[in-house]
């Protein structure tokens, strides 16, 4: 039993690190990275809603082949507004486009919606396969679903900190009898840790998806001006001002929010640089690019909302820095205390340390065998 507990605890960390790998590097990227949960029954009997699958990320040269189960977002068409999509290539070409269809469905993509052929480039990757079976964790994404379903609810992070305080609670109380004395410091740092990272983890993705990035290309002309393909700005003269919306940034949450909005660009002018944001409130963003050196430009615009767990001005001194350090920042807060409570607490400091001496001598023994 000792070994199958072991053997699942380690499953399980595993599970949860690359979870947390895929969560993170789908926010950054705003694709699927590693790992996706699957939101529809449309790939039957291939895998099911709630399912996780591994991903295999694809460089935009790779080439793909029929029968390979793609992840594609349509950008034009019905199919655009139905998110990453997992179907099947049944033909097609990098340069015409891809023909794809659910093993569920009785018809493809392009005979049931007017997207037409899926062109490569909307293509982030494919089902990671040993042979030709996708390697498939069965039901693990539901929580994942849940989470999704919830994640409005402003109760929700508040109610998982009081559950696991609970449970660290009860791990206390638990007669020593029934536990592993010799075990019990690390066991307990373990869960502290642990907790205070999946509490800075929860709130920290909530406010990198809440925040959203506009990059700006545009050009400086002492001649002329005039339009610039993909371009809100185009080509501006010399001395001549142009303003444009940002964004609308409203609080649709229940905690009050800060809003740091920052910039690359010493050409252009934020209308708003660092508000508050209580409850419901919604504020109309709007930036202005002043013509002055001539020359190409790519602007980074960065529109972060935090919790206001720092002073105002101290979170837009570290957004203005960089928006990952703020982020950073602000989400370690709340978890903190209880990350770093096995160091303060003496008892269980040194029952750890002991207990890590211990596994190091073991670990020494056993390389120089």
């Amino acid at each position: 039993m000792n070994v199958l507990s072991k053997i699942f605890n380690v499953i399980l960390a595993v599970v949860v690190l690359c979870s947390f790998i895929a969560a993170v590097g789908s926010a950054i990227t705003k694709k699927p990275v590693l790992l996706t949960v699957i939101r529809s029954n449309s790939m039957y009997p291939v895998w099911e809603r709630g399912d996780m699958v591994i991903i295999d990320n694809l460089n935009p040269d790779e080439n793909i082949s029929n029968r390979d189960i793609v992840f594609f977002k349509a950008e034009k068409g019905s199919l655009a507004t139905k998110g990453w999509i997992a179907h099947r290539v049944i033909s097609g070409n990098p340069e015409e486009g891809f023909i794809t269809k659910g093993d569920a469905n009785d018809y493809s993509d392009q005979e049931s919606d007017d997207t037409g052929p899926i062109d490569r480039k909307w293509i982030a990757g494919r089902a990671f396969e040993i042979g030709d079976t996708p390697i498939v964790l069965k039901k693990i994404g539901y929580l994942s679903l849940w989470m999704e379903k919830y994640q409005s609810n402003p109760l929700l992070l508040p109610g998982f900190a009081l559950i696991l305080g609970i449970i660290i609670a009860i791990g206390e109380l638990k007669p020593s009898k029934k536990r592993k004395r010799k075990n019990k410091g690390m066991e307990l740092s373990l869960i502290y840790f642990t907790g205070g990272l999946t509490i800075s983890i929860m709130l920290g993705s909530t406010m990198l998806s809440s925040g959203h990035t506009l990059n700006q290309v545009y050009e400086v002309s002492e001649q002329s001006q005039g339009v610039l393909i993909g371009s809100d700005v185009g080509i501006l003269k010399v001395g001549e001002s142009i303003s444009r919306p940002l964004s609308e940034i409203k609080n649709e949450g229940f905690f009050p929010l800060i809003g740091a909005i920052t910039t690359n660009d010493k050409q252009i002018q934020l209308s708003h640089k660092k508000v508050s944001l209580p409850q419901g409130q919604q504020i109309n963003a709007t930036y202005t690019v002043h013509a002055e050196d001539p020359g190409k430009y790519k602007a980074t615009i960065k529109v972060g909302l935090f919790y206001p767990l720092l002073p105002a001005s101290f979170i837009y001194f570290l957004a203005q820095k960089s928006y990952w350090l703020a982020l950073i920042v602000v989400s370690i807060i709340p978890g903190l205390p209880l990350m770093i409570y096995p160091l303060i607490d003496g008892k269980m400091r040194r029952k750890t340390i002991n207990i890590l001496k211990k596994k190091k001598r073991k670990l020494q023994g056993i390389l120089h065998l």
